[in-house]
Protein backbone atom coordinates (compact mmCIF):
# COMPACT_ATOMS: atom_id res chain seq x y z
CA UNK A 1 0.00 0.00 0.00
CA UNK A 2 1.58 3.34 -1.17
CA UNK A 3 1.99 6.03 1.87
CA UNK A 4 -0.64 8.90 1.98
CA UNK A 5 0.99 11.94 0.91
CA UNK A 6 -2.02 14.26 0.52
CA UNK A 7 -5.10 14.25 2.33
CA UNK A 8 -8.31 12.04 1.75
CA UNK A 9 -11.84 13.95 1.74
CA UNK A 10 -15.18 11.66 2.05
CA UNK A 11 -17.68 13.82 1.29
CA UNK A 12 -21.82 12.95 2.47
CA UNK A 13 -24.57 15.26 1.71
CA UNK A 14 -28.13 15.46 3.20
CA UNK A 15 -30.82 17.24 4.51
CA UNK A 16 -31.86 18.60 7.94
CA UNK A 17 -34.75 21.25 8.90
CA UNK A 18 -35.28 21.63 4.85
CA UNK A 19 -31.71 22.69 4.69
CA UNK A 20 -29.33 20.87 2.56
CA UNK A 21 -25.79 19.92 4.46
CA UNK A 22 -22.48 18.71 3.13
CA UNK A 23 -20.38 16.79 5.40
CA UNK A 24 -16.72 16.27 4.99
CA UNK A 25 -14.70 14.20 6.25
CA UNK A 26 -10.80 14.77 5.71
CA UNK A 27 -8.00 11.77 6.95
CA UNK A 28 -4.68 13.07 7.17
CA UNK A 29 -1.32 10.75 7.54
CA UNK A 30 0.54 12.01 10.55
CA UNK A 31 4.03 12.44 9.54
CA UNK A 32 6.07 11.33 12.70
CA UNK A 33 4.09 7.90 12.98
CA UNK A 34 3.37 5.30 10.73
CA UNK A 35 -0.26 3.84 10.06
CA UNK A 36 -1.31 6.71 12.34
CA UNK A 37 -4.37 9.10 11.05
CA UNK A 38 -6.03 12.39 11.93
CA UNK A 39 -9.51 12.69 11.58
CA UNK A 40 -11.17 15.93 11.18
CA UNK A 41 -14.56 16.91 10.18
CA UNK A 42 -16.52 19.98 8.68
CA UNK A 43 -20.25 21.10 7.63
CA UNK A 44 -21.32 23.06 4.72
CA UNK A 45 -24.56 25.06 5.17
CA UNK A 46 -25.14 27.71 3.21
CA UNK A 47 -22.43 28.60 1.25
CA UNK A 48 -20.16 29.08 4.73
CA UNK A 49 -18.08 25.62 6.00
CA UNK A 50 -17.01 25.43 9.33
CA UNK A 51 -15.17 22.69 11.60
CA UNK A 52 -17.24 20.49 14.16
CA UNK A 53 -16.18 18.25 16.71
CA UNK A 54 -12.55 17.87 17.53
CA UNK A 55 -10.28 16.37 15.57
CA UNK A 56 -9.14 12.46 16.60
CA UNK A 57 -6.47 10.14 15.95
CA UNK A 58 -6.79 6.66 14.88
CA UNK A 59 -4.04 3.74 14.14
CA UNK A 60 -5.26 1.93 10.58
CA UNK A 61 -4.13 -1.54 9.42
CA UNK A 62 -6.64 -0.88 6.38
CA UNK A 63 -6.42 1.44 3.26
CA UNK A 64 -7.61 5.02 4.30
CA UNK A 65 -8.22 5.32 0.73
CA UNK A 66 -11.38 3.04 1.13
CA UNK A 67 -12.75 3.28 4.40
CA UNK A 68 -16.62 2.75 5.13
CA UNK A 69 -18.38 5.69 6.90
CA UNK A 70 -21.42 5.97 8.10
CA UNK A 71 -23.02 9.80 8.44
CA UNK A 72 -26.29 10.77 9.76
CA UNK A 73 -28.27 13.04 12.18
CA UNK A 74 -31.48 12.94 13.94
CA UNK A 75 -33.83 15.01 15.94
CA UNK A 76 -34.29 14.97 19.55
CA UNK A 77 -37.88 15.32 21.29
CA UNK A 78 -38.02 19.09 21.10
CA UNK A 79 -36.31 22.35 20.05
CA UNK A 80 -37.26 26.05 19.77
CA UNK A 81 -37.27 27.21 17.08
CA UNK A 82 -38.51 23.53 15.83
CA UNK A 83 -37.04 21.20 13.37
CA UNK A 84 -33.73 22.90 14.16
CA UNK A 85 -31.53 20.79 16.06
CA UNK A 86 -29.79 17.59 15.27
CA UNK A 87 -27.74 15.25 17.16
CA UNK A 88 -24.72 14.21 14.41
CA UNK A 89 -23.27 10.83 13.97
CA UNK A 90 -20.26 9.38 12.14
CA UNK A 91 -19.37 5.54 12.34
CA UNK A 92 -16.25 3.94 10.58
CA UNK A 93 -17.10 0.55 9.84
CA UNK A 94 -13.62 -1.87 8.96
CA UNK A 95 -14.13 -5.81 8.56
CA UNK A 96 -17.82 -5.49 9.91
CA UNK A 97 -17.03 -3.62 13.11
CA UNK A 98 -18.25 0.18 13.48
CA UNK A 99 -16.65 2.46 15.82
CA UNK A 100 -18.07 5.97 16.46
CA UNK A 101 -15.22 8.28 15.75
CA UNK A 102 -17.45 11.43 15.63
CA UNK A 103 -20.57 13.12 17.69
CA UNK A 104 -22.41 16.22 18.09
CA UNK A 105 -25.38 16.56 20.15
CA UNK A 106 -25.39 20.57 19.71
CA UNK A 107 -25.97 20.90 15.67
CA UNK A 108 -28.52 23.66 15.09
CA UNK A 109 -29.38 23.66 11.45
CA UNK A 110 -32.32 24.73 9.11
CA UNK A 111 -33.93 26.93 6.44
CA UNK A 112 -36.56 29.94 7.41
CA UNK A 113 -37.00 28.63 11.03
CA UNK A 114 -39.53 30.73 13.16
CA UNK A 115 -37.65 32.76 15.49
CA UNK A 116 -40.41 34.34 16.51
CA UNK A 117 -41.43 31.08 18.63
CA UNK A 118 -39.20 31.94 21.17
CA UNK A 119 -41.34 33.15 23.90
CA UNK A 120 -39.26 36.44 25.56
CA UNK A 121 -36.85 36.36 23.00
CA UNK A 122 -35.11 40.33 22.46
CA UNK A 123 -33.89 40.49 19.11
CA UNK A 124 -30.81 42.84 18.21
CA UNK A 125 -31.64 44.77 15.13
CA UNK A 126 -28.68 45.34 12.15
CA UNK A 127 -28.21 49.47 12.78
CA UNK A 128 -25.14 49.81 11.11
CA UNK A 129 -22.55 47.78 8.15
CA UNK A 130 -19.39 48.45 6.53
CA UNK A 131 -17.36 46.09 4.77
CA UNK A 132 -15.70 44.32 7.40
CA UNK A 133 -17.81 45.20 10.60
CA UNK A 134 -21.79 44.87 11.16
CA UNK A 135 -22.96 46.70 14.56
CA UNK A 136 -26.68 45.26 16.21
CA UNK A 137 -28.77 46.82 18.77
CA UNK A 138 -30.47 45.64 21.21
CA UNK A 139 -31.87 45.44 25.05
CA UNK A 140 -30.78 43.20 27.25
CA UNK A 141 -32.13 43.13 31.04
CA UNK A 142 -33.53 46.87 30.51
CA UNK A 143 -29.60 47.77 29.13
CA UNK A 144 -28.92 48.86 25.55
CA UNK A 145 -26.17 46.60 24.52
CA UNK A 146 -24.24 47.14 21.05
CA UNK A 147 -23.40 44.14 19.64
CA UNK A 148 -20.28 44.16 17.09
CA UNK A 149 -19.34 41.59 14.38
CA UNK A 150 -16.08 41.41 12.74
CA UNK A 151 -14.82 40.04 9.82
CA UNK A 152 -10.89 39.52 9.44
CA UNK A 153 -9.51 38.20 6.07
CA UNK A 154 -7.31 35.07 6.59
CA UNK A 155 -6.52 34.28 2.68
CA UNK A 156 -8.67 33.70 -0.38
CA UNK A 157 -11.88 32.16 1.03
CA UNK A 158 -11.13 31.61 4.90
CA UNK A 159 -12.36 34.59 7.16
CA UNK A 160 -11.81 34.95 10.55
CA UNK A 161 -15.32 35.83 12.58
CA UNK A 162 -15.37 37.61 16.31
CA UNK A 163 -18.15 38.72 18.29
CA UNK A 164 -17.59 41.87 20.89
CA UNK A 165 -20.33 43.85 23.11
CA UNK A 166 -20.30 46.95 24.16
CA UNK A 167 -22.70 48.70 26.79
CA UNK A 168 -22.62 51.90 28.77
CA UNK A 169 -19.24 52.53 27.83
CA UNK A 170 -18.06 49.02 28.93
CA UNK A 171 -17.47 46.39 26.39
CA UNK A 172 -14.95 43.00 25.93
CA UNK A 173 -15.38 40.34 23.07
CA UNK A 174 -17.60 37.43 23.47
CA UNK A 175 -15.55 35.44 20.89
CA UNK A 176 -12.54 35.72 18.34
CA UNK A 177 -11.43 33.74 15.56
CA UNK A 178 -13.76 31.46 14.62
CA UNK A 179 -12.64 30.53 11.25
CA UNK A 180 -15.59 30.05 8.15
CA UNK A 181 -14.35 28.53 4.83
CA UNK A 182 -16.79 31.00 2.69
CA UNK A 183 -17.87 30.38 -1.69
CA UNK A 184 -19.70 33.55 -1.14
CA UNK A 185 -18.55 37.52 0.06
CA UNK A 186 -19.07 38.12 3.79
CA UNK A 187 -20.94 41.21 2.71
CA UNK A 188 -23.69 38.48 1.97
CA UNK A 189 -24.17 36.92 5.32
CA UNK A 190 -26.49 38.67 8.21
CA UNK A 191 -26.71 37.35 11.35
CA UNK A 192 -30.04 36.46 13.90
CA UNK A 193 -29.08 37.86 17.61
CA UNK A 194 -30.96 37.19 20.41
CA UNK A 195 -30.94 36.77 24.34
CA UNK A 196 -33.61 35.31 26.77
CA UNK A 197 -33.96 36.08 30.04
CA UNK A 198 -32.72 33.42 32.59
CA UNK A 199 -33.79 33.06 36.19
CA UNK A 200 -31.80 35.78 38.38
CA UNK A 201 -31.44 37.78 41.75
CA UNK A 202 -31.63 40.48 41.20
CA UNK A 203 -34.26 39.78 38.53
CA UNK A 204 -33.01 40.69 34.86
CA UNK A 205 -29.01 40.21 35.56
CA UNK A 206 -28.88 36.83 33.91
CA UNK A 207 -29.31 35.66 30.15
CA UNK A 208 -28.85 33.01 27.44
CA UNK A 209 -27.70 34.49 24.14
CA UNK A 210 -27.52 33.07 21.12
CA UNK A 211 -25.80 33.71 18.01
CA UNK A 212 -26.88 32.55 14.60
CA UNK A 213 -25.57 33.02 10.79
CA UNK A 214 -27.65 34.00 7.45
CA UNK A 215 -27.52 32.88 4.41
CA UNK A 216 -29.47 33.08 1.03
CA UNK A 217 -30.45 29.70 0.63
CA UNK A 218 -30.47 30.32 -3.24
CA UNK A 219 -27.64 30.37 -5.47
CA UNK A 220 -25.76 33.51 -5.73
CA UNK A 221 -26.36 34.89 -8.89
CA UNK A 222 -27.41 38.71 -10.10
CA UNK A 223 -30.57 37.37 -10.87
CA UNK A 224 -31.47 35.96 -7.32
CA UNK A 225 -30.36 39.67 -5.94
CA UNK A 226 -33.14 41.31 -7.65
CA UNK A 227 -36.01 38.96 -5.66
CA UNK A 228 -38.92 39.67 -3.86
CA UNK A 229 -38.78 39.59 -0.18
CA UNK A 230 -41.35 37.29 -0.41
CA UNK A 231 -39.81 34.79 -2.19
CA UNK A 232 -36.43 34.74 -0.50
CA UNK A 233 -35.22 32.27 1.77
CA UNK A 234 -32.48 31.35 4.28
CA UNK A 235 -30.29 29.10 5.61
CA UNK A 236 -29.67 29.45 9.48
CA UNK A 237 -27.13 27.84 11.50
CA UNK A 238 -25.88 28.73 14.99
CA UNK A 239 -22.84 29.16 15.35
CA UNK A 240 -22.26 30.35 18.94
CA UNK A 241 -24.56 30.38 22.29
CA UNK A 242 -23.85 31.12 26.47
CA UNK A 243 -26.29 30.90 28.98
CA UNK A 244 -24.23 32.86 31.63
CA UNK A 245 -24.30 36.81 29.78
CA UNK A 246 -24.06 38.59 33.04
CA UNK A 247 -25.85 42.15 32.17
CA UNK A 248 -28.56 44.43 33.07
CA UNK A 249 -29.54 48.23 33.95
CA UNK A 250 -30.45 49.38 37.22
CA UNK A 251 -30.60 46.22 38.76
CA UNK A 252 -31.63 46.12 42.46
CA UNK A 253 -28.97 44.30 44.47
CA UNK A 254 -31.11 44.86 47.92
CA UNK A 255 -33.20 42.14 46.37
CA UNK A 256 -31.08 39.89 47.89
CA UNK A 257 -31.77 40.44 50.44
CA UNK A 258 -31.08 41.56 54.72
CA UNK A 259 -28.43 39.39 54.81
CA UNK A 260 -26.57 41.24 52.27
CA UNK A 261 -23.36 43.29 52.92
CA UNK A 262 -22.76 46.25 50.67
CA UNK A 263 -19.04 47.11 50.36
CA UNK A 264 -18.77 51.20 51.20
CA UNK A 265 -15.96 53.33 48.88
CA UNK A 266 -13.64 54.39 51.16
CA UNK A 267 -12.91 57.99 49.35
CA UNK A 268 -14.53 59.92 46.25
CA UNK A 269 -10.56 59.62 45.38
CA UNK A 270 -9.02 57.84 42.14
CA UNK A 271 -5.41 56.63 43.36
CA UNK A 272 -3.07 56.06 40.91
CA UNK A 273 -0.48 53.14 42.12
CA UNK A 274 2.32 53.73 40.70
CA UNK A 275 4.77 50.87 39.21
CA UNK A 276 6.93 49.35 41.32
CA UNK A 277 10.75 50.67 40.18
CA UNK A 278 12.60 47.98 38.27
CA UNK A 279 15.44 45.84 40.64
CA UNK A 280 19.13 45.79 39.52
CA UNK A 281 18.29 42.17 38.16
CA UNK A 282 15.41 42.91 35.90
CA UNK A 283 17.19 45.64 34.80
CA UNK A 284 20.17 43.39 33.46
CA UNK A 285 17.87 40.73 32.28
CA UNK A 286 16.12 43.81 29.79
CA UNK A 287 19.87 44.96 29.11
CA UNK A 288 20.84 41.61 27.84
CA UNK A 289 18.14 40.78 26.06
CA UNK A 290 18.48 43.82 24.38
CA UNK A 291 22.47 43.11 23.47
CA UNK A 292 21.80 39.33 22.50
CA UNK A 293 18.65 40.56 19.85
CA UNK A 294 20.94 43.34 18.24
Amino acid sequence: MEPLTDALTYIYSLSAGDAPIQITIMVEAEADRQNFYTFSITLKAGHVERAICKPITLRLSVNPRQLDFSVFVFPPRSSLPVGCLYHLRVWLRSAGIDHRIFGDNDLWVGRDPDFRSIADASFAILRNATQDMLIYQAIVGRAHVSFIVRWRFVEVGIYALSLDYEAGGVGRTLFDDRFLKLDCEPQTITFMIYSIPALSMPRGASHRLRFWLRTPHAPLSPASSVSSQVTESYIYQRLWKTDDFKIGAYLDFDALGSKLIMAKRESSDVYEKKKRPESQDELKRKVGAIIFST
